[in-house]
């Protein structure tokens, strides 16, 4: 909807300084939704290796540690519990606030989709949640030192937690 309302509003001229700054926060969210997926992708098919072989996949990043925990806690996942989530709906918010922008409005009809996707997001993160803590034991620590969505700029984060792990198993 939001894409709708760019295309009706904004003659093809020139694009000005909003605009730029607009489509490089699209840009920026597609390259973290990518990065975050590409992780959480390299993570399960490691773990998954792990699981049915008892053996590190070849130059993997990750350790045991790591792949017994059953989730991923490092890289993006270090900051954020779900830095992909975060990026997709960091992708629609400035998709509309930039149809709000070409309107000259503070807010308009399209607004209602980017809130419904919001909304979508915090309910199925909420099961995500929900499901993840339950099979995994140490999820709950990880809920408590890393953020939701936005990093925790006073939160524990999971370095040193990966860190300790690493020095029992030694």
């Amino acid at each position: 909807m939001p894409t709708y309302i760019l295309l009706l509003s904004s003659p093809v001229v020139k694009a000005d300084i909003p605009d730029i700054i607009f489509s490089q926060l699209l840009l920026g969210a597609i390259f973290l939704i990518f990065t975050a997926d590409q992780q959480q992708w390299d993570f399960q098919n490691a773990k998954k290796f792990y699981q049915s072989t008892a053996k590190l996949p070849a130059g993997t990043a990750f350790t045991v540690r790591d792949l017994d925990r059953g989730f991923r806690t490092k890289g993006l996942w270090a900051l954020s519990r779900h830095p992909n989530f975060l990026a997709e709906q960091s992708f629609w918010v400035a998709l509309y606030a930039w149809s709000c922008y070409v309107t000259k409005s503070y807010y308009n009809w399209s607004g209602v989709g980017a809130l419904a996707y919001l909304c979508l997001f915090q309910a199925s993160t909420w099961l995500t949640e929900l499901i993840t803590a339950g099979k995994y034991p140490e999820y709950t620590v990880y809920q408590e030192r890393v953020g939701k969505f936005v990093p925790s700029l006073m939160g524990k984060g999971m370095a040193d937690m990966n860190e300790e792990g690493e020095r029992k198993r030694k």
